[in-house]
């Protein structure tokens, strides 16, 4: 490809869904903060972080209108840019590896996922998700848009499923455990199984509710050093990137960029799409997900947040999650259209074309932030208060992004990212394009 040809590729970025890509990675940032500050208190917020009025009415708008769903823009985009790469790439005269550049692209994002979950010690990383997901994706790129949408409605079905069969699972060995201590309290000898059946309950009550105790030392640990904290940070990313990747990240991910692929094709992603059908994504994916969002809720709070009540909700979180997130894409679609908020968008643009480097930082600062690698503040704060550092964290990437592309052509991971892709240094500085070639993405 020639100079001129390279540059004027990487230019021909599509705005729209560079503004959606910017929506997502500090979105996603309201739901992490919680793994990053606080121990298990992600899904209950009596675990840790305070029991508040105010704590309790941040848990339940952050569960209400971004639980999973931000992370759900974020999957549903990359699987768009996947598309989009592989669709660029085979279009250039000259170009006959784009199978080749793909795969070395998504190897390499699942580096970054290792990196990101044992060097900055991000136990909830989705880039090593990513990138296993996104080599089987490779195989879907000819499918039409329906077929995509078919195949991503059953994997999503079969989320669910695994869901509904991990809520018999526990309602089994919750039964076998009462009737269990049942017998032992009547003074009747326990049968064979009873004992095993006793342990596995209490198993699962400690992985929705640990020890004070095990808490305090686990906290401890996370603020004494940064050797401390990898020593026992690195277990809940080993956790999250094996057990739960197989039993439902590889799932959840799959269905969603499969998803992207068809909105992709379809133009929603675009802007190709007509108005009204943003507007009747809004208003159907919104009246949905609110609806589910608030019975669970509601299941949550009146349950005391106990084991019983979390599993209940498992059963119908995609049910929320989901439609909501389709919600979301309209409304940012409808905002892309709207010629008063064309600096906002453009500004959210930038921070979605450094969306790799941006992701990032935000657990770079978090380590420095939380653990004992810098202030120390893991456990600290209550749940409100955790949103002071989202907002700070905001503010600078809201401000460095576009101060950053002003004078350089890529983020400075999305620049290590294409190097190792392209397996040849990158011009980096925007003056430099004319003289240097480069590969757009």
């Amino acid at each position: 490809m020639s100079p001129q040809a390279a540059a004027v590729a990487h230019e021909h970025r599509i705005g729209m869904l560079d503004t959606m890509r910017g929506i997502a990675v500090l979105g996603i940032l309201l739901m992490n903060i919680t793994g990053f500050g606080l121990p298990y208190a992600y899904d209950n917020p009596t675990v840790w972080g305070a029991n508040s009025a105010t704590d309790l009415a941040v848990w339940r708008v952050m569960a209400l209108f971004f639980e999973g769903t931000m992370r759900g823009l974020f999957t549903l985009l990359f699987g768009a840019s996947a598309l989009l790469f592989l669709q660029r790439h085979a279009s250039r005269a000259g170009d006959l590896r784009p199978a080749d550049l793909y795969f070395r692209r998504t190897l390499w994002l699942i580096v970054f996922g290792l990196l990101n979950g044992y060097v900055l010690l991000w136990s909830g990383d989705v880039l090593f998700y990513y990138g296993f997901a996104g080599l089987v994706l490779f195989v879907f790129r000819d499918l039409s848009p329906r077929r995509l949408l078919i195949l991503a409605a059953v994997l999503m079905c079969l989320q669910t499923a695994i869901s509904a069969g991990e809520w018999l699972d526990f309602h089994e060995t919750q039964a076998l455990a009462q009737a269990a201590n049942e017998r032992r309290a009547a003074g009747e000898p326990l049968a064979d199984g009873d004992q095993e059946a006793i342990d596995a309950y209490a198993a699962l009550q400690a992985e929705f509710q640990p020890a004070r105790e095990n808490l305090e030392a686990y906290v401890a640990k996370v603020r004494e050093s940064y050797a401390s904290a990898f020593a026992v940070l690195r277990g809940d990313t080993w956790f999250m990137q094996s057990v739960f990747f197989f039993r439902h990240g590889i799932v959840e991910c799959f269905g969603m960029m499969l998803l992207g692929m068809a909105l992709l094709k379809w133009g929603v992603l675009t802007g190709g799409s007509s108005t009204r059908t943003y507007l009747a994504m809004i208003v159907v994916g919104y009246t949905m997900g609110l609806i589910v969002n608030a019975a669970e809720i509601r299941e949550l709070e009146a349950g005391g947040f106990s084991p019983e009540a979390l599993m209940n909700a498992l059963l119908t979180y995609d049910l929320g999650r989901i439609p909501m997130t389709l919600g979301h894409l309209g409304l940012i679609a409808i905002i892309c259209r709207t010629p008063w908020l064309a600096n906002a968008s453009r500004v959210l643009a930038d921070v979605g074309q450094m969306a790799l480097t941006n992701y990032l930082t935000q657990s770079l600062l978090c380590l420095l932030i939380f653990t004992g690698a810098g202030l120390a503040w893991y456990g600290q704060l209550a749940r409100h208060e955790l949103y002071y550092i989202v907002v700070a964290i905001w503010v600078v990437q809201l401000i460095w992004s576009p101060l950053w592309l002003r004078h350089f052509r890529y983020g400075p991971a999305e620049w290590l990212w294409r190097s190792l892709t392209y397996w040849r240094l990158q011009p980096m500085r925007r003056a430099a394009a004319s003289t240097a070639p480069v590969s757009a993405t």
